[in-house]
């Protein structure tokens, strides 16, 4: 009797185990999680009209929405995937998408769910010919200059290359009294993407070389000739439109989310104003910033989650999203829409038709994704040493190049 009501007992405890495990299960099957990256309370009301909108077509599910300041996404995404516990889908960018990548730590997505987005987008979200991420959205410097100003100097059309507004930066200084330009060389990859508008991207070639010193040589002329300001090595993207909007810069390239606060500091200047294409180097090629959407391998629901990312990146989203924000589509339907014909009612409209014109112009090569960010604090660092030595020679400017050309080498391997 007690033999039996033991075996009893036993049998009811792996039922409870199993039927803990089994509820478990679906507590998990009927729970979703995206992570984003700063977008309450800008992109609030499409993100949760697409929750909305994604729980009336699966009504069991319950989407939990965690919106991350960017401070802390790489941090807290790296232990949810390293704990392999993440979330079902996260919205980061793809210097740290590429390296869970690198680690097997991603689910891929389809050749055929690539095809709605603009090929250049996709073609930067793969690692070994796999699409690790989606497009989510992009945003593309434009230039933003003095247009009253620059005029009044006897010039109409404004520079398309750097080299350009190099030349004529001492006539400019000399009849406005300000910088010709605002730029920051030293925040994170500004210098890098520069070099990569001359077709630099690795500094094997001669070709490359002999860039890269011309590169190096105009801006430390511009140094030293006080045509561009001695922050330059440390400002970043916001005291750079500060500079312009106290009327201490005639040209800088920011991106167009900066259009709103010159209108509304700096009323006279914003009225003098108008938008050109980004500076370019002698390649044409534009660089853009991308946002993407990734699956964890460990994700509990990678269904509902590529069926997610799906909708968010649909054309009717995808609209929303950029009428919301002011960023970029890369959906190419969703670019058919007419908002992205008004290129003329204001600088904002200019900047948006500009920027587009760029993205399906866009030449992002980085210097590869091993190593990134010391490769970046190379080529910054060689430009400090070349542009804060006061005696500098063109000759020694080669050999800093040369330097740099065999760290990024080693950095490469």
């Amino acid at each position: 009797m007690i033999k039996k009501f033991f075996l009893t007992a036993l049998i009811l405890f792996f039922c409870g185990i199993f039927w803990c495990y089994k509820a478990k299960n679906k507590v998990n099957e009927n729970e979703f999680t995206i992570w984003t990256i700063q977008l309450k309370p800008v992109a609030q009301e499409v993100i949760e009209e697409n929750i909305s909108f994604f729980q009336q077509i699966h009504p069991g599910v319950k989407i939990t929405w965690v919106d991350i300041p960017i401070a802390e996404a790489q941090k807290r995404t790296l232990a949810a995937v390293l704990g392999k516990n993440p979330p079902d889908l996260i919205n980061l960018n793809p210097d740290f998408s590429v390296i869970l990548a690198q680690r097997g730590a991603l689910d891929y997505f389809s050749e055929e769910e690539g095809q709605k987005f603009i090929p250049s987008s996709v073609e930067m979200l793969r690692y070994k010919g796999k699409i690790y991420a989606l497009p989510f959205y992009a945003t593309s410097s434009v230039t933003l200059y003095n247009k009253k100003l620059y005029n009044s100097c006897g010039y109409e059309n404004s520079p398309k290359t750097y080299e350009e507004l190099a030349k004529q930066a001492q006539n400019l200084k000399n009849c406005t009294g300000i910088y010709p330009l605002a730029i920051n060389l030293n925040e994170n990859d500004s210098l890098a993407k520069i070099l990569n508008k001359y077709n630099i991207n690795t500094f094997e070639t001669e070709e490359e070389m002999a860039h890269a010193i011309s590169v190096y040589s105009m801006f430390n002329d511009l140094y030293k000739k006080n045509l561009i300001s001695k922050d330059t090595l440390t400002i970043n993207h916001r005291e750079m439109a500060e500079k312009y909007m106290s009327s201490n810069a005639l040209f800088v390239v920011l991106g167009s989310n900066f259009l709103n606060m010159v209108k509304e500091n700096a009323p006279q200047i914003y009225s003098q104003s108008d938008i050109s294409a980004q500076l370019v180097g002698d390649s044409q090629k534009y660089d853009i910033a991308l946002m993407n959407l990734i699956i964890p391998k460990y994700a509990k629901n990678k269904a509902l989650a590529h069926e997610f990312a799906n909708l968010l990146t649909g054309e009717d989203a995808q609209v929303k999203l950029a009428k919301l924000t002011n960023v970029i589509p890369v959906n190419k339907e969703a670019l058919k829409n007419e908002y992205f014909n008004d290129c003329s009612s204001s600088l904002t409209a200019k900047a948006r038709c500009e920027s587009i014109k760029q993205l399906q112009n866009s030449g992002n090569n980085d210097f590869g994704i091993q190593n990134k960010k010391e490769i970046n604090d190379a080529i910054n660092k060689t430009a400090e040493t070349i542009l804060l030595n006061n005696s500098v020679t063109q000759e020694q400017i080669e050999n800093e190049v040369r330097v740099l050309a065999n760290k990024i080498k080693t950095l490469r391997q």
